[in-house]
């Protein structure tokens, strides 16, 4: 009998998860083919403070070169999936990759420099030191977005910068309005920027200027150079520095059209709840680009990311298993941000904490050391 194949599309944290999950579990019992663009898996969670602290940027890109560890016939592919058919997956570089089962983790696009759209180490890099020297320089840097990208990004160079003046813009009441957090952890947010000196205005959208696509000269997603900003209230605000951050934009998708009508209203990959693509039963998805969980968060892609792997083992092992089912996260049951490198917001079942138990859980070293593990790799990062 051949050995089955399982490709899994994307690199990032379900992907990886799930890689290793089917790697400890089948071994050489199936070969797994990971393809991903990037020549490396790039930590987002860190992202924000990569634009204050020299030096950090280096340590969000993470190699792929130990993921598999029990099977010399897995591999990773670096290239971009195009298309996913029933049985194969095409690439841009024209190769096409038969499989018996695939994953599709894919992601979701988010705005640099809450995620990157560089495919390289090196490129990545590039963007993230010219962004970080002109953070540096600037007096003022306003912000578009007082979701959890910016409120972090506002508070990793409030803090790292105290002197320079601070703007969030946000078209919602309340802070991370969209993460359902509870009143007091709204309130722990805004108290800790306010402790900041961090400006921040509520129930304001910034406007697209006239004769512009975007609301920034560049069309980009952030710009290095001074610029005015018009709100909805009138005002208009001037910085050296603007960021947009307004949030998941599309899930990355589109490879997925080939398989017919997969998506939700939204475009994300609609699956069963045993993560099983609609109408077939070995294409599973996971994480953002999918509508397994509401909450598009990397915690969630653990559980995600166990049920999958599991089931896929179990359909490797006995044709037609029984298989697991995933339950989604309860809106507002954990969060956790950070708010500079002491301070953040942790909300649990068992209770809703502070910059002290926030620092000392995620916001001191942002988990780098714990992710570079976890692709059997060995961190050489110190936290300041």
């Amino acid at each position: 009998m051949a050995t089955p194949t399982i490709v899994i599309i994307g690199g990032s944290f379900a992907g990886t998860k799930t890689a290793k999950i089917l790697d400890a579990g089948l071994k050489t019992k199936a070969d797994i083919v990971l393809i991903e663009e990037r020549d490396a898996l790039y930590y987002t969670i860190a992202s924000p403070r990569s634009v204050t602290e020299p030096g950090l940027a280096e340590h969000l890109w993470i190699p792929y070169d130990k993921l598999f560890s029990n099977n010399p016939r897995s591999r990773v592919i670096k290239a971009r999936a195009l298309e996913v058919l029933p049985g194969e997956v095409k690439l841009s570089n024209g190769d096409s990759v038969p499989f018996d089962f695939a994953v599709i983790t894919t992601g979701a696009r988010v705005p640099t420099p809450g995620q990157t759209s560089k495919l390289t180490k090196a490129e990545g890099l590039a963007e993230t030191n010219e962004i970080l020297t002109a953070v540096k320089k600037a007096a003022s840097i306003t912000i578009v977005g007082g979701g959890v990208v910016g409120v972090e990004i506002a508070g990793e160079i409030a803090t790292d910068f105290p002197g320079k003046n601070v703007t969030i813009i946000h078209a919602g009441p309340t802070l991370v309005n969209r993460n359902s957090l509870s009143a007091k952890a709204t309130s722990l947010v805004s108290q800790q920027l306010a402790a900041l000196k961090v400006n921040v205005k509520l129930n304001t959208r910034a406007v697209v200027p006239e004769g512009q696509n975007s609301i920034l000269p560049n069309d980009a997603s952030y710009n290095l150079s001074p610029a005015t900003i018009k709100t909805s209230t009138g005002e208009t605000i001037e910085s050296d520095v603007q960021f947009l951050c307004t949030g998941i934009a599309q899930p990355n998708s589109e490879l997925a059209r080939t398989l017919g009508n997969v998506f939700d209203k939204d475009g994300y990959i609609t699956v069963e709840s045993t993560g099983q693509v609609k109408g077939f039963k070995n294409i599973f998805s996971l994480g953002d680009v999918s509508n397994l969980d509401t909450a598009k968060l990397a915690y969630s892609t653990n559980s995600q990311s166990t049920i999958i792997g599991a089931n896929i083992i179990s359909l490797v092992e006995k044709s037609g298993a029984v298989l697991k089912t995933y339950t989604r996260m309860k809106p507002g049951s954990f969060a956790v941000l950070s708010i500079g490198r002491n301070g953040g917001v942790l909300q649990t079942p068992i209770g809703t904490f502070g910059a002290w138990t926030t620092k000392n859980i995620k916001s001191k070293e942002l988990f780098i050391g714990q992710n570079w593990k976890d692709l059997n790799l060995t961190s050489t990062y110190k936290a300041k």
